[in-house]
């Protein structure tokens, strides 16, 4: 049984990694003045392709860096900054903007650690509604890898069929693969008429609860395995690309009205309800709950995995840690453009209002 993230928190020997000051962060970012492009995955060439792929490969070989207890690689302090503040960056107002900066991280380390210098890619699911296996994204050459193989899902082909992941859900170490269990019942909230209904919300606490509760699922859970798990999710690569389609969602529900809101943000600082993706409408991740209850063989879901048992998720619904919310800097439970974002040491906190545009600061992008 996975122990509560929250009372592991307080634990492991942590406080190097915590902010350590109460006051605001200030800006330290240069100003953008070359944006990275952002593309579809099917847009970029095949030499663009295998590129970003040899990047993400050098992420999980280069040796970690920021003084994270156990993590070996920066692959790894990613995946534990994704981790340990789970239940602050999901089901929060702050979703959007955390995930945007964790991109915008991402990209950086691709850049300055390992040279990389091509668009940034993003998965455009919508496309691949109905038939998620034929994707070009699970290409076996010029992709990630197919569908698991086996009772366990393990990956099995592909750049990343070697990859071993290091972090547990209660931040323990033991290696384990990279599983998929592809399937379209899941990916089906990504068609084009639910991307429709999240882009004609008027306010950003609608837009953040349509696009967490619908297409955030979508990409998740059809890709299942290790995607579906709230917590270990960032392992497998395909999450960037995933999120990276959250964020062109996010950012094209701006350009409707950039005068608004470029500044418009809001929400609960800490989730109301627990649970991780199952489990209905937002802030709660499948809406409607695409999956069947019981016999999940039909959807490709993981042994064992049933949406009608008690969340598998920890940590979500307990006591806010206060070695998180003190250091939001709102003045309440309120999301604001102060609030601080936080990456456990791998790049430097900034705030919400630092990347509501994506053409400036540390996101720096422009998507064609």
């Amino acid at each position: 049984m996975f122990a509560p993230v929250l009372f592991v928190l307080g634990a492991l020997p942590l406080i190097s990694c915590l902010p350590s000051v109460k006051v605001p962060y200030q800006r330290r970012i240069d100003e953008c003045t070359v944006p990275i492009q952002r593309k579809s995955w099917t847009a970029l060439t095949s030499e663009e392709k295998l590129g970003y792929l040899k990047a993400d490969l050098c992420l999980m070989s280069t040796p970690a860096k920021s003084g994270i207890p156990g993590a070996d690689t920066l692959w790894d302090e990613l995946q534990y900054a994704h981790i340990i503040q789970v239940p602050y960056v999901h089901f929060v107002g702050a979703f959007l903007p955390f995930h945007r900066y964790f991109l915008a991280i991402h990209a950086h380390l691709l850049q300055t650690e390992c040279n990389y210098e091509g668009p940034i890619p993003y998965w455009n699911e919508t496309v691949d509604v109905g038939d998620i296996k034929a994707s070009a994204i699970f290409d076996v050459e010029y992709g990630f890898g197919g569908n698991g193989t086996g009772a366990s899902g393990c990956i099995s082909d592909g750049p990343f069929a070697d990859l071993a992941l290091h972090f547990n859900e209660d931040l323990n170490t033991t290696d384990y693969c990279v599983t998929r269990f592809l399937n379209d019942r899941a990916l089906s909230s990504a068609a084009q008429e639910r991307i429709d209904a999240c882009m004609a919300m008027g306010a950003y606490t609608e837009i953040w609860n349509c696009l967490e509760g619908g297409p955030h699922g979508a990409g998740h859970g059809g890709v299942a395995g290790t995607m579906i798990n709230l917590y270990l999710s960032p392992g497998d690569p395909i999450f960037y690309l995933h999120h990276g389609f959250l964020d062109k969602l996010w950012w094209d529900w701006q350009t409707l009205d950039l005068e608004t809101r470029l500044t418009e943000i809001g929400g609960n600082n800490t989730a109301s309800r627990g649970g991780g993706f199952p489990g209905g409408g937002p802030p709660g991740g499948f809406p409607g709950n695409p999956f069947a209850p019981g016999d999940n063989s039909s959807v490709g879901l993981p042994p064992g995995f049933n949406f009608s048992a008690p969340s598998p998720f920890p940590g979500m619904g307990g006591d806010p840690d206060p070695a998180f919310t003190d250091y939001f800097f709102d003045g309440g439970n309120i999301t604001t453009l102060n609030h601080t974002l936080w990456s456990g040491g791998i790049f430097q906190n900034i705030t919400i209002g630092d990347v509501m545009d994506p053409r400036s600061g540390l996101v720096c992008a422009e998507y064609v």
